[in-house]
């Protein structure tokens, strides 16, 4: 069934822990010895695998029979592009599809990919030059007509916000390698948002042979990228096999083995024993035993736009009046709020929306906890117990401990908390109608735009959607920094940010942090525009000649 301008990915971070990696911030690496991962530590590096500087190792060239093992916390929710909503999906999906650009970590620039140019065209409308020896798994030649339709599909069928950009009317065919992709608004960050999986370009004939059935096209995709899908053992392992006739350099494994193992200790375990390779979002209490092993490298990232708390307005009457948004703000404890989510680790930030680790990082908080304050504000305000009574929503699988601590700062000054774990699906669907009062959510991007999304009540869909005095305010700031130049981008988010905080609308408690870890003789982990660890050029590290 076709889900148009769902903000479904956005919401499926939502009081999740685990369900993004990091992006774009500080990076730590850690592992063993010289040899085989010596401490060291990077900013926004691109390629975070290497575990050491050594001359003597070297990424092995050519190509392989062998097989690299991943273990991953969740099965894919599909492997149609637009249906991307965890990162397991994300990293199968970024071995298949190719996008227009690719996103450079190190360099916080896009790069050639099926796209070999673009130029902004004026301010609703990107020209894009393409490839003209790209051929999909299916035989057929890449064309512009391929891009156009994937783009619609985006639109269509999507499950991701950033389609409310998209004005599908005016996407264009120039010629067989030139289109013309039209926007609904200005957004001059269209070039990073095209590096996402979920426009990935597939095969239009292909997504037609089935009736453009995207559960269909999921069983037997058709993209232009370095795997294709060899086998899907639902509910325990999923494999690919390289395509040899990938118009790129191709990838030194024959096969990717992905392993769906949920508990983090077992990932972990797995990892350690030998039976995999990489593990992905392992747990922080893991971290320092993992590191402990000389044969194992651990990368722990610091995502840069954090792990805000938003207050949903437009159908909560009582978080309409700003002092008891105020109250609960002046309840929490950062610091404590990290330590419980994190196990130490994670950076305390002091604004709205980003963290310490983002380019955008704008200090616009004051404020530290006031429990006396907070009380009396509660009590000015003239809510009854049964007003002051929200219910938030955590991901079967995830950590609440973060939650249970809000929930417990919360109680102080007469505010309930209820905590109700239930599976992703439901979640979302209380998300979209906006019944998430008080809820975790984080940014998957190395941008904040997408997060200043959540706050307007423009978006349909939009779970926070803030209603009240200075509303008009706050879209036009919003709409000035989707059209800010890259000179004007920080202060444009940096006034957002500072509204945000000026009206209590979201607080910002930490950087995110996402622990992966694999065995320390590969390299070539890589983050893409929404910084989720992409593994399809992953090598051995063999002495250098």
């Amino acid at each position: 069934m076709k889900i148009k301008k769902v903000l479904a990915l956005i919401l499926a971070c939502v009081l999740s822990l685990s369900v993004l990696a990091g992006c774009g911030g500080n990076t730590t690496q850690s592992g063993g010895n010289a040899s085989s991962g010596g401490d060291a530590s990077a900013s926004g590096t691109g390629d975070t695998s290497t575990p050491a500087e050594d001359s003597s190792l070297v990424p092995a060239e050519g190509t392989s029979e062998e097989t690299l093992r991943v273990a991953c916390d969740g099965e894919p929710t599909s492997i149609f592009p637009n249906y991307v909503t965890n990162k397991t999906s994300n990293r199968v999906d970024s071995c298949m599809f190719d996008t227009l650009v690719r996103w450079n970590d190190e360099t916080k620039t896009v790069e050639p990919c099926l796209a070999t140019e673009w130029e902004q065209i004026d301010d609703l409308h990107w020209q894009f030059t393409l490839r003209d020896d790209v051929y999909f798994t299916n035989g057929e030649k890449m064309t512009a007509n391929d891009v156009i339709a994937s783009l619609q599909a985006s639109y269509d069928y999507t499950l991701n916000h950033y389609t409310l950009w998209l004005d599908p009317a005016e996407c264009s065919v120039v010629d067989d390698t030139h289109v013309i992709i039209g926007l609904s608004r200005v957004y001059n960050n269209l070039p990073e948002i095209l590096g996402c999986t979920y426009y990935a370009i597939f095969s239009a004939k292909a997504f037609e042979d089935v009736g453009n059935d995207e559960t269909v096209f999921a069983v037997n995709p058709v993209g232009s990228g370095p795997y294709m899908l060899e086998s899907w053992s639902t509910g325990e392992s999923l494999t690919l096999v390289r395509n040899d006739d990938y118009w790129g350099e191709l990838p030194y494994y024959k096969y990717i083995e992905f392993s769906f193992i949920s508990d983090p200790v077992a990932r972990a375990n797995a990892l350690e024993a030998g039976d995999v390779d990489i593990a992905f979002n392992i747990s922080t209490a893991q971290v320092e035993e993992l590191q402990a092993n000389d044969s194992l490298y651990v990368n722990v990232y610091e995502q840069n736009v954090g792990l805000p708390i938003w207050l949903t307005m437009k159908n909560t009457p009582s978080l309409q009046d700003e002092n008891v948004r105020q109250a609960i703000f002046l309840a929490i404890d950062k610091d404590l709020l990290t330590q419980a989510a994190y196990s130490g680790y994670g950076t305390t930030s002091h604004s709205s929306v980003t963290g310490q680790s983002s380019p955008y990082y704008y200090e616009s908080e004051t404020f530290t906890q006031d429990v006396e304050t907070a009380k009396q504000l509660i009590a000015d305000s003239g809510w009854s117990a049964e007003d002051l009574t929200y219910t938030t929503y955590a991901v079967n699988g995830q950590s609440t401990a973060h939650m249970e601590v809000l929930k417990a700062q919360l109680a102080e000054i007469g505010i309930t908390l209820n905590i109700e774990t239930v599976d992703l699906t439901v979640m979302l669907e209380h998300s979209w109608v906006g019944e998430i009062p008080i809820g975790f959510a984080e940014n998957d991007n190395w941008d904040v735009s997408r997060m200043l999304e959540f706050a307007d009540s423009r978006i349909e869909t939009s779970w926070n959607a803030y209603v009240g005095e200075g509303e008009e305010e706050l879209h036009a700031l919003i709409d000035a920094a989707w059209a800010a130049s890259d000179e004007e981008r920080y202060d444009a988010y940096a006034a957002v940010q500072q509204w945000l905080t000026d009206h209590w609308v979201c607080t910002n408690v930490c950087d995110v942090v996402f622990p992966d870890a694999w065995s320390a003789d590969l390299t070539g982990v890589v983050y893409d525009a929404h910084c989720w660890p992409n593994i399809y050029n992953v090598r051995p590290l063999v002495a250098a000649e």
